[in-house]
């Protein structure tokens, strides 16, 4: 047995490798120590100054609280090695110690040459429990120990390390404590899984052309109305899917299918029943070109507007006076965009901008990393893409005009154009009279059929 020798307190010190930073609280056991002493002896190894604390870093502590010089050690000529997992076997049986505490000591161990199952014997844990520990010690630290300080759950942190992309896996761990976080993790996952699966449900696809159709890019910004009808509840979640199971609906008729996201989804084409071409009476055709004529007049100044709207906006200049007033726009405009259910405009900004999230609640985070990120230079383009997007055709300008084409052009109010107004005159933008008639509704293009709110 090792001889037992009191060292002065002022020559210990703890080890800087312990796996244990939180010591816990030592009221209990300090007074304990300043009742009986210490009962049981600290283990020590020499270092340059002193002493360094193998085993009994708490009594060390809470000995100088309760105002000992010296304390009992036993030294020992453990190498370098042996300290480590010495204090690791002593400490990751403790209960209070934490899960980035336990996942760091792991790691510890397994740097130091442990298998998994050594770990597994030495330390009471089974070896699914230390697989899954490793795999968080392999997180951010800093993000990691932040997570533990807001009450991280182990189910939350176990279903975390299900994401393969350890990147992935510290941006989730850096929102936990936000509403979002469990649907994030778990959306992260069926993502996972879909880009795992998907080349067998392109394969499976493959195999029933020409039965099966891809739908091209420059339709799709119309399925949502006209000939296209969607086969509801017939879709593919690949997140969810087996990579197995057949999906492909059963129907006599040509259909058409496209990838959105992690879903896959089908449609056929409407028929539309052929009417014989009926006589046009002479008041029929005036009415026609009456309609036709007030929706050109309505195009021209659409497209007009939109193009002096650019002009303008393009040619702000942010100043230290005007900053603030800017900046508030950005973010109206951010908010208008967020809360806006237009497909084709909401297509366009999250194009305009890269925004890769699949649904509007996951662009917010997105947009707003491009609002911090961005220029102060770029601010007004930047709002006025919002306000109005990068529109590809002319017949994708926001304007005040709405309706079937085959009747009289309906005066309807657009909030959002409202807005980029009042935002464009509070810098300095003189409307036109054809834009103040168009937005109040009293343009000639209204006419006397449909001539809509003022």
């Amino acid at each position: 047995m090792k001889e037992i020798i009191m060292i002065p307190v002022e020559q210990l010190f703890h080890h800087p490798e312990n796996p244990r930073k939180d010591l816990g609280d030592l009221t209990e056991l300090t007074e304990s120590i300043r009742k009986n002493g210490i009962m049981q002896n600290l283990t020590v190894v020499p270092a340059e100054d002193g002493y360094t604390v193998v085993i009994g870093n708490r009594r060390m502590e809470a000995a100088k609280m309760a105002g000992l010089e010296a304390v009992p050690c036993v030294i020992s000529d453990m190498d370098h090695k042996e300290q480590i997992a010495t204090m690791l076997e002593e400490n990751m049986q403790r209960a209070d110690l934490t899960v980035y505490e336990q996942a760091q000591g792991f790691q510890m161990m397994m740097d130091l040459g442990f298998s998994a199952q050594e770990i597994s014997e030495k330390t009471g844990f089974s070896e699914t429990t230390v697989g899954r520990r490793l795999k968080m010690a392999q997180l951010d630290k800093k993000t990691f120990q932040d997570a533990v300080g807001k009450q991280i759950t182990i189910e939350a942190l176990d279903q975390l390390a299900k994401i393969e992309d350890i990147g992935k896996r510290n941006e989730l761990l850096a929102n936990y404590g936000g509403n979002n976080f469990d649907w994030q993790v778990n959306r992260a996952i069926e993502q996972q899984h879909a880009k795992k699966v998907r080349p067998a449900a392109l394969k499976m696809i493959e195999e029933h052309e020409p039965k099966l159709k891809q739908i091209p890019k420059e339709e799709r910004n119309k399925l949502y109305y006209g000939s296209w009808k969607k086969l509801y509840n017939q879709g593919l979640d690949m997140g969810r899917w087996d990579g197995k199971k057949k999906f492909i609906p059963k129907t006599d008729e040509q259909l058409y299918w496209i990838e959105d996201g992690t879903d896959i989804e089908f449609y056929i084409k409407e028929k539309k029943e052929r009417k014989e071409a009926e006589k046009k009476t002479p008041a029929q055709i005036e009415r026609e070109k009456k309609i036709e004529n007030a929706w050109k007049i309505a195009d021209r100044v659409t497209e007009a507007s939109a193009e002096s709207r650019c002009e303008y906006a393009t040619g702000l200049k942010v100043t230290p006076k005007n900053a603030m007033e800017m900046l508030q726009w950005v973010l109206v405009a951010a908010m208008s965009d967020i809360i806006d259910h237009n497909y084709n405009r909401y297509g366009m900004v999250k194009e305009a901008f890269e925004l890769k999230g699949m649904y509007r609640w996951e662009l917010v985070d997105d947009l707003r990393e491009k609002i911090l990120k961005m220029k102060q230079s770029e601010w007004p383009t930047m709002i006025l893409t919002l306000f109005e997007g990068i529109p590809k055709e002319k017949k994708e300008y926001e304007s005040f005009a709405f309706g079937n084409r085959k009747e009289m052009p309906q005066h309807q109010r657009n909030t959002r154009l409202e807005q980029c107004y009042e935002w464009l005159t509070q810098f300095g933008y003189q409307m036109s009279d054809e834009e103040i008639r168009m937005m109040r509704g009293s343009h000639e293009c209204f006419g006397k059929e449909g001539a809509g709110d003022e």
